[in-house]
């Protein structure tokens, strides 16, 4: 960029999040959705769901009976049901019901069922804490 004549500059950063951590990642997320607003795709289906904002949600989610935010992020093609999510990043795929989650990290291709929780679940995996 340089040798093609980009300038650049310093500036003084007012805040430094360490994103390795589980809190700072989701205090992170929690400012740029208040700084810059949610993004919820017009591709998806919502049914007696309340949505507080800020949310920003990707296509092809399916939602239903549920609350969620404020402070939450949604990837593409994930289904909550019957749940209450704030404060929370869940990926795409997952499958989310009968759930209450609050400063919780879920991967991608994850399936939930079950009780209140703060979770910290990376992808391809599946917990029921649901009764056996």
């Amino acid at each position: 960029m340089i040798s093609k004549g980009a300038r650049f500059q310093s500036f003084k950063v007012q805040n430094w999040f360490n994103c390795g951590k589980k809190e700072t990642l989701l205090q992170s997320n929690a400012t740029l959705l208040k700084k810059f607003g949610g993004i919820i795709s017009k591709e998806h289906h919502f049914e007696n769901t309340i949505i507080i904002p800020p949310v920003s949600m990707a296509p092809g989610c399916d939602i239903k009976n549920s609350i969620i935010g404020p402070n939450v992020t949604i990837g593409e093609k994930t289904n909550i049901s019957y749940s209450v999510i704030k404060d929370s990043i869940i990926g795409s795929f997952a499958d989310l019901s009968d759930i209450v989650l609050a400063k919780s990290l879920i991967g991608s291709d994850t399936e939930i069922k079950g009780e209140s929780r703060s979770l910290n679940i990376g992808d391809n995996t599946e917990i029921d804490l649901g009764e056996s």
